[in-house]
């Protein structure tokens, strides 16, 4: 009988994967290879500005990044993210995300975090031996889910917290929204610049190394994130390779 597995919970990044991720983030030795980066478009910033906005979306709900980031990053609604972006068009055309409503779902940052925390509940709450994606599946085409899951979520106790979860002081919730744009706006950063999930992403930087790095990062303050984000992904990728040799 299988156990279904926390989405919050990302699987260990096997010794496939953590080859792949190594070469390419390394300059590699070997003319013939090519590294796995390239020059940020438009589009890709698009997408980084989105996902950064999603991100604060959740502390406009009273949700920790601690508690968001491993559900949103882990998530199907990710994948599809993720898969959208690598398809010609982007989610605007593609048939999975048409058929997911996430065209719907982009016009409202907020409504794109409740469907997530949703979809963690559906997915926690599937009975042993039963087919996490299928629940989910069903769950989406029920008439009606996506446009009303804001409002169930608040309803229920597992929305907006954020009476009680966001802090008073104007500094302290400005650097709250700062790095929850960050994070948000980074992660997506380094799937677009090496071609990665969001899931394997997460594998290599949870969010606790994540704040740890941008509480040390030192960096021009009046330099904006647009600018110096390839900087950022550059270091990360350093102190990744690092782990990755050992």
């Amino acid at each position: 009988m299988r156990s279904v597995k926390n989405p919050a919970r990302s699987r260990p990044l096997s010794r496939n994967v953590r080859r792949l991720m190594k070469m390419a983030r390394e300059s590699p030795m070997n003319p013939e290879v090519e590294k796995i980066e390239r020059e940020f478009t438009a589009r890709d910033l698009a997408y980084c500005d989105m996902q950064g906005n999603i991100f604060m979306a959740a502390i406009d709900r009273g949700i920790p990044m601690e508690e968001f980031a491993p559900v949103y990053m882990n998530s199907q609604l990710a994948g599809v993210i993720d898969y959208s972006f690598s398809v010609a068009g982007g989610m605007e055309t593609d048939d999975i995300s048409e058929f997911l409503r996430i065209p719907v779902l982009l016009k409202s940052p907020q409504l794109i975090v409740d469907v997530v925390m949703w979809l963690d509940q559906v997915v926690s709450g599937v009975d042993p031996g039963e087919s996490a994606n299928m629940a989910v599946v069903k769950a989406c085409l029920d008439d009606g889910t996506i446009q009303e899951t804001s409002q169930d979520t608040i309803q229920d106790g597992n929305g907006d917290r954020s009476s009680d979860a966001l802090p008073t002081d104007e500094r302290a919730l400005a650097d709250l929204y700062e790095y929850a744009y960050w994070l948000g706006y980074i992660y997506r950063c380094e799937c677009h610049m090496h071609d990665e999930s969001s899931r394997m992403v997460y594998g290599a930087f949870n969010e606790k190394f994540m704040r740890d790095f941008y509480h040390q990062l030192s960096l021009d303050n009046d330099t904006a994130l647009i600018d110096c984000a390839p900087e950022i992904c550059r270091r990360l990728d350093v102190l990744l390779v690092g782990k990755l040799w050992r």
